[in-house]
């Protein structure tokens, strides 16, 4: 097996105090994430596994499964309770692209580095476009934003990259001074997808990309979303509760519930013989 870009290990995030038995009481099998003795919620709780560069693999499962909590981890939004997230960068150095902490558990690294490292390599769309995007700045000052993030100084050269991921996200380059305030929930949504794309990152984060979009904007937004990846062949993490997104965009899919793996597999093989009950009743209730 080659190894993989991003290696995910034991991956834990409690909201609350914490006590010896948040692990042991909570989980598929006591059916919550709430542990009946320090009310602690156990958002995620042992999460492994490898993200190979050009992979799309997923993560799904219902509201409070914990998927989102852990694509948040792996941003460095909320810091993890235990775990570790290994980067291996195949010798690339910074000036090539790298971060220079190939091999190092990027948990262990203070906030300083940990941004310079998501600023890098990492692109992230959220499910609330508010939260990706500054509505009252234009959207090519949101593109520059992330830009400067990224080390550019230039300012023609940013504002040449900004219109053309703009008009690669399918968003009119006559727009690009427009605030994303004017712009509908699917335009939003491709604003923030350029925005994403515009550090050409290593790893790309998309968290319930659809939800909220009218079936026929769900359906555009995914076609892009699948072409810009054999375009630019970027590792991408898709979370949702869509079984329908998930069999479109990606070859391996986890499943959680109760901020647990239960089932992980090739997609079609999950979709089509699904061995965990909980995973049969996401199926069935799909068809």
């Amino acid at each position: 097996m080659k190894q993989p870009l991003l290696r995910v290990r034991n991956l834990s995030k409690i909201f609350g105090p914490g006590c010896p038995r948040c692990a042991a009481d909570t989980g598929p099998e006591a059916g919550t994430n709430i542990c009946p003795h320090c009310r602690s919620v156990v958002a995620c709780h042992d999460i492994g596994f490898d993200l190979h560069t050009d992979e799309v693999l997923g993560v799904v499962g219902e509201s409070g499964s914990g998927k989102s909590t852990v694509l948040r981890l792996l941003h460095f939004d909320w810091e993890a309770t235990a775990g570790e997230v290994m980067l291996y960068e195949n010798g690339r150095s910074p000036d090539g692209g790298g971060t220079g902490f190939d091999g190092v558990n990027l948990l262990s690294l203070g906030s300083y580095r940990q941004r310079m490292i998501r600023n890098r390599i990492m692109g992230i769309v959220f499910q609330n476009p508010h939260l990706g995007l500054k509505m009252h700045i234009s959207s090519g000052g949101n593109i520059a934003e992330r830009l400067l993030a990224a080390g550019w100084r230039h300012v023609g050269e940013i504002r040449r990259q900004a219109g053309e991921l703009l008009e690669r996200t399918e968003v009119p380059r006559a727009r690009m001074d427009e605030p994303p305030k004017h712009f509908s929930g699917g335009m939003q949504q491709r604003v923030q997808i350029a925005k994403a794309l515009s550090n050409s990152p290593a790893i790309l984060l998309l968290d319930e990309l659809t939800t909220g979009l009218d079936v026929s904007v769900q359906a555009r937004v995914l076609d892009l979303i699948r072409r810009l990846h054999r375009e630019m062949q970027v590792a991408t993490l898709v979370v949702s509760h869509d079984l329908g997104v998930v069999r479109m965009l990606t070859r391996r899919t986890l499943v959680m519930k109760c901020g647990r793996i239960v089932e992980a597999g090739l997609t079609d093989q999950i979709l089509e013989d699904p061995r965990h009950p909980y995973t049969q009743l996401m199926v069935s209730s799909m068809l």
